[in-house]
């Protein structure tokens, strides 16, 4: 990684998506500052008077709250099921520079070059069986001074706080936190700067965007619930353990419980190892050794015709699905997956309006099979969660309904106002070709702003003119 904030994209490298830095360090951090200026007026290379002024002020950076647009996504999404336990949660930041806007340490030095920069941020993970500490709002006073047997670092105020304002925190038993909680020298590698050309995604030319993120310390246990809090280590440098995970002696011995500054949480559940696709495929019976679902005898309904069907549909690699139709009814419906134990032959060709059109209906069974209206309706919902492609999507067909809406104007004015022959001016006298021609132009611009607004509703309402 580099610690050289400078747009590393497309630099001598035109098919680079991406570029990683190790940090993008603010021009002030957050805190109080004083600038002093001092002039001195010389008389013939003497000094004779110096003057001297200063200015307090502060920077107010994120301290106890994000703002509304400083989050751009997390991973694991929140409320998701998957495949995540081997994945760390992180958060991915708008704000190039904020993991290092403040310093887990009381004393921050300047960073030294090829050095990394340690974050303020983290991502504490809880498993189920922890059990996750739950959030509360308190007040900065609060924080100040902490009830008997919880443990806050000594904090400094700043200029525009007030003790009353609320900040929410969560309060870990002590020896949780010194099982969970990174040491020092982990904050150090818990956050990266990413260099993100869009134009990969999006399709169009737009300038590279810096993305922070900070990433958590432990993996999620497959087949629980997780819960990631983002949390502040400001000030928590001297506390945090060791690295080699033994418990830090500075925190004092009669610490039930430390508590640290929540600044956003989320939830997730991580699969098991059995319900994921190889743990699946591991798990396919082989008897019978098809892609299909074995067929129970013992569930005849002793209609001959009607078992025959329902064997012959699980034979085929189908499976009934409870199905809730348009009209609020519901009714249960054929439905099989794209792997087949036998060669399916395409029975329709795109283009599709919607999903109901690739419903199919079997009068001998009155029955739907919804097998390619679920996979229409599947990929619509992949296609529109991609952000870029549905924006490029739209303005594709906001560019096209432009066009013929244009289209349609000028056929409108066309009827009404054909263009003007050479002979119409023949017999004019006073009108010249060019004057008519001037004229004839204006009247047409003016039936153009008539015609305009009735072309677009006649197209809206699909009326013809």
């Amino acid at each position: 990684m580099s610690d050289n904030h400078a747009n590393n994209i497309n630099a001598g490298d035109s098919s680079a998506d991406m570029a990683f830095l190790q940090y993008a360090l603010p021009p002030l951090k957050s805190g109080n500052f004083t600038v002093t200026v001092t002039q001195q007026v010389s008389v013939s290379g003497t000094v004779v008077d110096t003057f001297q002024a200063s200015q307090a002020f502060y920077v107010a950076g994120e301290r106890y709250s994000l703002g509304a647009t400083d989050v751009n996504s997390v991973f694991p999404p929140m409320g998701n099921q998957g495949e995540f336990s081997n994945n760390l949660a992180h958060v991915v930041f708008n704000t190039p520079t904020l993991p290092w806007q403040r310093s887990p340490n009381p004393t921050d030095t300047a960073p030294v070059a090829g050095q990394p920069v340690a974050t303020w941020l983290g991502v504490l993970l809880f498993d189920q069986n922890d059990p996750p500490p739950k959030p509360k709002t308190v007040t900065l006073a609060d924080l100040s001074q902490p009830p008997a047997g919880i443990f806050f670092p000594q904090r400094m105020v700043e200029d525009g706080e007030d003790s009353t304002d609320p900040v929410r925190v969560i309060d870990i038993p002590i020896a949780l936190f010194n099982a969970i909680a990174p040491s020092l020298a982990d904050l150090n590698w818990t956050a990266h700067v990413r260099a993100v050309d869009p134009t990969a995604k999006a399709g169009d030319t737009v300038p590279a965007v810096d993305y922070s993120m900070v990433f958590g310390n432990r993996l999620p246990v497959p087949g629980n619930i997780a819960t990631a809090h983002l949390v502040s280590f400001e000030d928590f440098g001297l506390y945090l353990p060791a690295d080699d995970g033994s418990p830090n002696t500075a925190i004092p011995d009669t610490t039930a419980a430390v508590r640290v500054v929540t600044l956003q949480n989320w939830t997730f559940s991580a699969l098991d190892l059995k319900q994921t696709f190889a743990g699946l495929l591991t798990q396919v019976s082989l008897d019978p050794p098809a892609l299909q679902l074995p067929y129970n005898s013992a569930n005849a309904t002793g209609d001959a015709a009607a078992d025959s069907a329902v064997q012959n549909a699980f034979g085929m690699g189908y499976t009934a699905m409870n199905h809730e139709l348009r009209d609020g009814s519901s009714t249960v419906s054929w439905y099989r997956g794209p792997l087949l134990p036998l060669t399916a032959p395409v029975t329709s060709s795109p283009p599709w309006a919607d999903a109901d059109q690739l419903q199919r209906y079997d009068p001998t069974t009155g029955m739907f099979d919804v097998s390619y209206s679920s996979a229409w309706q599947l990929g619509r919902l992949l296609t529109l969660h991609d952000g870029a492609f549905a924006a490029a999507l739209y303005r594709w067909k906001l560019t096209q309904t432009q066009a013929q809406v244009a289209a349609l104007e000028q056929q409108v004015i066309d009827q009404e106002l054909p263009p003007i022959a050479s002979s119409d001016t023949a017999s004019g006298g006073a009108d010249t070709s060019s004057t008519a021609n001037l004229r004839h132009a204006r009247i047409r611009a003016v039936i153009k702003g008539l015609a305009g607004p009735a072309a677009t509703i006649l197209r809206a309402t699909g009326t013809k003119e």
